[in-house]
This record gives structure tokens, C-alpha cells and sequence, in this order.
């Protein structure tokens, strides 16, 4: 094997898992010169689950790929927390500005 093919054997990077980890690790080694395939098991998209949240050293990262302002225009709106029971009866409610900028999660900014 050339040399060539060699270097390019080892540049080459197979990441499983399309999560928000395994895709923000493709774009730096992309960024990085390597050629990144991710691949993720599940059959189909999935477009449910919890909102993502990121705080600290999350915003550099976000800051650094580009992302921040595309990221805070997906937000979800978030309002608050509010606990209920088995009857949908609200046991607890806590709104946003409640929580402040360290609240449940990291959406609101204060």
C-alpha cells in the first residue's frame, strides 16, 4: 500500500450514534480534515424527546461551530414547569422567571 492510501486509511472515522455528541464529534473531525460517515441504527427519523441543553462550556461550543444564533431561534418556547397528577390537576408550577437563567433548563436566558 502506498503511502497515500495509507494516510487516507487513517483519516477515515465511522462514528455510531446520531445523537447530539456523536454529530457535534463528525463536524469537528470534518472540520479537522477527516472523512466522517455517522450512522445511526434507528429505521426512521425520530422527532420527539426532550429539548437539549446547554449551558457552560455547551455555548462555546456552539459559539465556536457557528451555531449560536440558528440554536437560540430553535428553542421551544419553554414557560415553565408544572407537576400534575394522575387527573391532569396541577400539583406545582414554576414559570421561567421563577427559575432564572439556571433554571430547568438553560432556554430562557434571563
Amino acid at each position: 500500500m502506498k503511502r497515500a492510501e495509507t494516510d487516507a486509511a487513517v483519516r477515515r472515522i465511522l462514528i455510531t450514534g446520531a445523537s447530539v455528541a456523536g454529530n457535534a464529534l463528525a463536524w469537528w473531525l470534518t472540520e479537522r480534515g477527516f472523512d466522517v460517515t455517522v450512522v445511526e441504527r434507528h429505521p426512521q427519523f425520530r422527532d420527539g424527546g426532550q429539548n437539549v441543553d446547554v449551558r457552560g462550556a455547551g455555548r462555546e461550543v456552539l459559539k465556536r461551530m457557528g451555531l449560536e444564533q440558528a440554536v437560540a431561534g430553535s428553542g421551544t418556547g419553554e414557560t415553565g414547569v408544572r407537576f400534575v397528577d394522575a387527573d391532569n390537576k396541577t400539583v406545582a408550577q414554576f414559570g421561567v422567571d421563577e427559575f432564572g437563567a439556571d433554571g430547568p433548563t438553560a432556554e430562557h436566558h434571563g
